[in-house]
Order: structure tokens, then sequence, then C-alpha cells
């Protein structure tokens, strides 16, 4: 059974990524508020991105974007049943990675953030972008250690209930 506690989880995690998620909606319709003047796809070129990251943004689509809906899935499946059916390393793995990973950056993007540096220190992008981006990143990691520890908890297996 879900705890209320993880259900409130991921409602917190959702919550966190939205601003972002809509932040990275409107530059892929045109908008520019944030961001540095130009098109982003040629920058991510220069800086030696992979072409299919910048095939990606020239058509639109944010690949951190991508990574927060299967955040949101990956915390929905922590704490559904149906997740429960899953193989139990599929979500552990990721859930722990992504807690692990993505708190501490979350904290340290908002920190920097305060401390006047930009995203990737580059010329044109505000300070509230970093703002936006650290309380996605630490939102869906604290979502994530809170799902995946109540989900390690519900899936057990019983022989290790027995010895508890």
């Amino acid at each position: 059974m879900t705890s209320m506690k993880s259900s409130k989880a991921v409602w917190f995690g959702t919550a966190a990524l939205a601003p972002y998620i809509l932040m990275k909606t409107y530059w892929a319709f045109g908008g520019n508020a944030g961001r540095p003047a130009g098109e982003l796809a040629a920058l991510m070129r220069a800086n030696g991105a992979p072409e299919a990251l910048v095939w990606m943004e020239q058509h639109g689509i944010d690949f951190t974007v991508l990574g927060a809906l299967g955040g949101v899935l990956l915390l929905t499946a922590l704490t559904r049943p149906w997740g429960e059916r899953l193989s139990r390393w599929a979500l552990l793995v990721p859930g722990w990675a992504g807690a692990v990973a993505l708190t501490p950056y979350g904290f340290a993007t908002m920190i920097a953030s305060a401390a006047g540096f930009t995203v990737g220190d580059a010329e044109g992008w505000s300070r509230w972008v970093g703002y936006v981006g650290g309380l996605a990143f630490a939102g869906l990691g604290l979502s994530l250690a809170l799902c995946t520890r109540s989900y390690q908890r519900r899936t057990r297996p019983p022989a290790v209930l027995a010895r508890s």
C-alpha cells in the first residue's frame, strides 16, 4: 500500500517540475525571455553537443523536458500498484540514481544562481533560469528519494521481511 507521504511526494515533485517544463515549452514555441539571443541549436553545435540533441532543439524538443517527464513517470510507477508488477530493480536503480544525482545538483544550481553564476556561466542567461532549473532538479530528486525508499520497503522480498 502506498503511503500518504509518497503520494504527496509525487505531487511535490511534479509541482517542482512544472515551472521548468513551462519555461522550456515557452522557449520551444519561440520565446526568448531568460536565455541568450540567437539560436540555441547553433550554440549547442558550437559547444560540441551531439547532433541528435541539436536536431531535437531545432525541432522544438528539449531533451531535459523529456527527462523531466520520464522522472514524473518514474515517480508515478514507484507509488502506483502497477509499478509493483515491474521488476523491482528496474525502478530502484533509476529511483536512487536520480535521487542521488539530482538533489545536490538542484541545490548547487540554486546556490550558484544566488551567488551570481548563470547557466553554464554563459552570457545572456538570466539568473532566474537557474532558480527554475534548480528547483526542478532538487524537487524531483527529493521526491525520488522519498518514493524510492517507500517502494523499496513495500516490495521487499518475504525472506527479508521475516529476518527483520
